[in-house]
């Protein structure tokens, strides 16, 4: 397990994987795991599980090991009745939080080791969203500020709105089962970057207390990022979230 130091320095990993490296195989999933396969009736949704699972894997077999010798199969990812997965690592509980995303071609993990803390990650293609999906699903000063953009612009705002969103329900581990517009941000400046981001947070459900939420752009997706501790109010510097690639 990485030491004290890497989880004080950098206490949320990340890591993101395309669909084709998936191995054709199943030799790296645990019994269980293909049990859970074999439940999918569509192709579509047992490759985007097996995708995060092997993005996740990746993650994992890398922060334990410091290499790619981990066995994946001794790793097994199982699901919360809340959806939020979670590790075990032969047999045990491995202690932390993990989080899990796909979209289009792309699978995204990320994994923080303090028990303190939970996380929800989300990758979203940069793409337009209706009117009437923004003047549902957001608050009204949102729609106002995502329609008052400028057209090319008002895809990201949306995307980065509902991403948002996404990540911070994963993080509360209470999933679409609320009101979205109990979540209000105001949306940070959107010019191209490629570093992590925050977004400042106008309105959470309760449960929403010390957590914090970055973005940042991957080409024509974003992913966005919400770490939650559960103990106190603490500070998150966007260089705590370290890629392993």
């Amino acid at each position: 397990m990485p030491t004290s130091t890497m989880k004080s320095d950098f206490p949320v990993f990340w890591h993101i994987e395309k669909f084709v490296s998936v191995p054709e195989d199943l030799d790296w999933l645990s019994p269980p795991e293909i049990n859970r396969y074999h439940q999918f009736r569509f192709p579509k949704r047992q490759n985007e599980w097996l995708s995060g699972r092997w993005t996740a894997k990746k993650l994992l077999g890398n922060l334990l090991t410091d290499s790619d010798t981990l066995p994946f199969r001794e790793l097994s990812i199982h699901n919360e009745d809340s959806g939020a997965p979670f590790v075990m690592w032969n047999d045990q509980r491995l202690a932390g939080s993990l989080s899990i995303s796909h979209r289009a071609e792309n699978a995204i993990a990320a994994f923080c080791f303090d028990p303190d803390i939970t996380i929800g990650i989300d990758l979203e293609d940069i793409e337009a969203k209706s009117r009437g999906f923004v003047e549902d699903y957001f608050t009204e000063p949102e729609a106002r500020m995502v329609l008052a953009r400028a057209l090319e612009e008002q895809a990201l705002a949306a995307s980065l709105l509902w991403s948002g969103r996404e990540a911070i329900l994963k993080a509360l581990q209470i999933g679409l089962r609320i009101d979205t517009r109990q979540i209000a941000f105001n949306l940070p400046s959107l010019a191209t970057n490629v570093d992590w981001q925050p977004v400042e947070i106008l309105k959470c459900p309760a449960e929403g207390n010390n957590l914090k939420l970055f973005w940042r752009k991957l080409n024509h997706s974003l992913v966005t990022l919400a770490i939650k501790h559960n103990q106190q109010e603490n500070d998150y510097p966007s260089s705590w979230i370290q890629q392993i690639l």
